[in-house]
């Protein structure tokens, strides 16, 4: 997998789509007033399956694997989140800035008491469109489900925060 991709989401769509250079190699989707999200990202196709009313969490399914809870990604009180697979893996989103222009995935290591990021994402806003790039900072077995979760969680928040606004 490239170390560095390009993600495009238009205005009004439910679609982000990503991309290696010109080549379209993911994208999420989610279909209108659902707030689960179907993604993919070269061999892996993994479902966000969203449940709660107030309180939201979320399911990790592997679609590949006979639709399989992988893990599952559990919301912070001040925008942030875990995810927690079922390996027993602990990763934490964290955004950089108020904005969101650029957020990132930690990989938590209890034997050291350290964090490393494995994932950083940025995001430009243009006319009527958000895009941004994703960096691969560390190689890892699991990097398109993680780049994928780390995307999703970002669109999770910036989809509250409108409906909070409106």
């Amino acid at each position: 997998m490239e170390k560095q991709l390009h993600w495009v989401k238009e205005a009004f769509s439910r679609q982000v789509v990503i991309m290696d250079g010109d080549r379209i190699v993911g994208g999420m989707h989610r279909d209108l007033l659902v707030r689960d999200v179907d993604a993919y990202l070269n061999h892996v196709h993994i479902f966000f399956d969203v449940t709660g009313f107030l309180v939201h969490s979320v399911n990790i399914h592997d679609k590949n694997a006979g639709d399989k809870i992988i893990g599952r990604i559990d919301f912070g009180v001040f925008n942030g989140a875990n995810v927690l697979l079922e390996t027993g893996e602990k990763y934490t989103w964290r955004r950089e800035n108020f904005m969101m222009h650029e957020w990132s995935l930690v990989a938590d290591d209890p034997d050291t008491r350290s964090e490393r990021e494995l994932v950083h994402y940025d995001r430009t806003r243009k006319f009527l469109t958000d895009e941004g790039t994703i960096e691969l900072v560390t190689e890892m077995p699991n990097a398109e489900m993680l780049i994928l979760t780390g995307l999703f969680v970002r669109n999770y928040f910036l989809r509250k925060r409108k409906i909070a606004t409106t």
